[in-house]
């Protein structure tokens, strides 16, 4: 899967409809998206020849699916500009006109009709054909030239200056951020080259559009899906980007153009039938850092101290007050009841020679968090970032610990959020889940009060689950040792105070009767790298 994620920085979208210039267009279509990163490509002093090959690469796919939400219309104001000669007023409307002659043409191309594609393609030719309006130098009329001076500068009775017609309509959507997601597996290599375009896109539509655009890893569930369905969208085809570079040589960005596309029809859905996946609140967006080779010399047993310290770096550039979504505390100073910001350390787990040694971090942000915390979260690592030349976290005296942000996909396998996300019935503990309540002695006195506490500890990892959405899983097993290569016993790891309660630490095996998809943390210490879950194949009965 791969997914691009915009962000509408001044939380509103400019842009017109492809068939009605004083309608906005929502959500931004596919070819819009794609142009705009041909148009950062070209952009360059040098245009990248890797760059070329990813997007053609990206032409080539499948429509993507589109996750994004309701908007609001602003009211459509009509602005009168100047304009290059008055007698060219038609400029709208001939665009207008080309767009839907093409979508006619699509129509006619996909039925067949040889007549109505030969008469269409006249149609178009004479629309776009504008040097009997533009050419002719000194037969612009007298009073039509006065259009082009300054207001003032001539004066002539009964003359009112004409000025060109045009109209800016945008939306407000209720979250401003959209993702387009392609259902393929084989773009690894291509994802980097993309993010460093999508990195320099600055706007998306009108230039007032303006944008944040990066690739995501795990992208939300679309909503709007490519088949039979009402909504016409402009997608690509492959071939577009040189059908782009064409376009460009005939108009040279100063006379009137249109966007080719390829016609692709929308169905919009609130879920996914039948194949949808659960997942819990802490699912999310994760940006992760990965550790330098020499600080990869920590245990798990440190995630603890490692995601404090983390934390604390980034409330040190957040700007106050802090919202609740990235504290995790009201502003009472008591524990916020809904999901926020988690800090999490990724140790090299379940591979035959893992030893367990942190490889990196990721700041998870929950979907579930308000957009002013995602906002101040993605502002202060930004401010980090640009404060200090090279990123750090000071754990104590003596131990720094040098990372960097990972862009792209990372080589190291336990920073790809694949790893963690994936979809299964079966889940095992990485780090130790704190156990909200405390179940008992789970290692001293009868065998019948310790078969209770384990009873206990086990029934608090079940409400764990049902605390961050999950159905009750059908099967848990809890343990003191380490049940996937490479993590460490439980008892390993430093007491966990909270609220001044010690919660015991266990390992647990949760199995439910259906697959969920990950990132999967549960416990009281979710929030500080603790009880970070890992997807794990389910035993096949010859493994029995």
């Amino acid at each position: 899967m791969f997914a691009i994620e915009v962000n509408f920085l001044t939380e509103r979208y400019v842009a017109t409809a492809h068939h009605n210039r004083n309608q906005p267009e929502w959500p931004p279509h596919p070819a819009r998206l794609f142009s705009a990163l041909v148009a950062t490509w070209a952009d360059a002093d040098d245009p990248n020849h890797q760059e070329r090959e990813a997007l053609e690469w990206l032409e080539s796919q499948p429509p993507p699916a589109i996750c994004a939400s309701d908007a609001v219309a602003r009211s459509v104001v009509t602005h009168f500009v100047p304009v290059n000669d008055a007698r060219v007023l038609s400029y709208g409307s001939r665009v207008e006109k080309i767009e839907n002659l093409l979508l006619e043409l699509e129509e006619a191309e996909a039925t067949g009709n040889t007549k109505k594609i030969n008469s269409l393609h006249k149609k178009i030719e004479k629309q776009r054909d504008v040097a009997n309006v533009t050419s002719g130098a000194g037969k612009t009329p007298t009073r039509n030239a006065v259009d082009l001076l300054p207001p003032g500068w001539i004066s002539i009775p009964n003359h009112v200056r004409t000025g060109q017609a045009r109209a800016y309509p945008s939306v407000t959507p209720l979250t401003p951020r959209v993702t387009y997601i392609w259902d393929t597996e084989d773009g690894t290599d291509k994802a980097s080259i993309i993010d460093g375009l999508c990195a320099r896109l600055s706007r998306l539509g009108h230039s007032s559009s303006l944008v944040s655009c990066r690739t995501n890893q795990d992208p939300p569930t679309p909503n709007y899906t490519p088949g039979a369905g009402t909504d016409l969208m402009r997608g690509v085809r492959s071939g577009q980007l040189a059908t782009l570079e064409k376009e460009y040589a005939k108009h040279q960005a100063s006379k009137p153009r249109n966007l080719p596309f390829a016609a692709v029809r929308y169905q919009t859905k609130e879920k996914a039938s039948g194949t949808h996946i659960l997942s819990g609140d802490t699912r999310g967006e994760w940006i992760i850092f990965g550790f330098r080779p020499r600080s990869r010399m920590l245990p798990s047993t440190r995630s603890v101290e490692i995601a404090t310290a983390l934390r604390g770096a980034i409330f040190s550039y957040a700007d106050d007050p802090i919202p609740e979504g990235l504290s995790g505390h009201r502003p009472d100073g008591s524990p916020s009841a809904n999901p926020h910001v988690a800090f999490l350390p990724l140790p090299w787990v379940g591979h035959e020679h893992a030893d367990g040694r942190v490889m990196g971090v990721a700041i998870n942000v929950p979907h579930a968090v308000d957009d002013a915390s995602r906002r101040a979260t993605l502002r202060a690592i930004g401010k980090w970032e640009e404060t200090c030349e090279s990123l750090f976290l000071q754990l104590g005296p003596k131990g720094r610990i040098e990372m960097e942000r990972i862009i792209g996909p990372a080589q190291l396998v336990s920073l790809r959020l694949g790893i963690w996300n994936r979809p299964s019935r079966r889940w095992v503990s990485v780090t130790p889940i704190a156990l909200p309540t405390h179940p008992g002695k789970l290692n001293k006195g009868t065998a019948a009060a310790r078969s209770k506490a384990w009873a206990r500890a086990e029934t608090s990892i079940s409400r764990s689950c049902l605390h961050v959405g999950l159905p009750e899983p059908i099967v848990v097993s809890a343990s003191l040792s380490p049940l996937v290569a490479g993590s460490r016993p439980a008892p390993a790891f430093p007491a966990f105070r909270q609220q001044k309660d010690v919660r015991r630490l266990v390992h647990a095996e949760v199995i439910f009767d259906q697959e969920i998809r990950g990132p999967l943390v549960l416990g009281a210490g979710r929030y500080l790298g603790l009880g970070l879950m890992r997807p794990i194949p389910e035993r096949k009965p010859e493994d029995e």
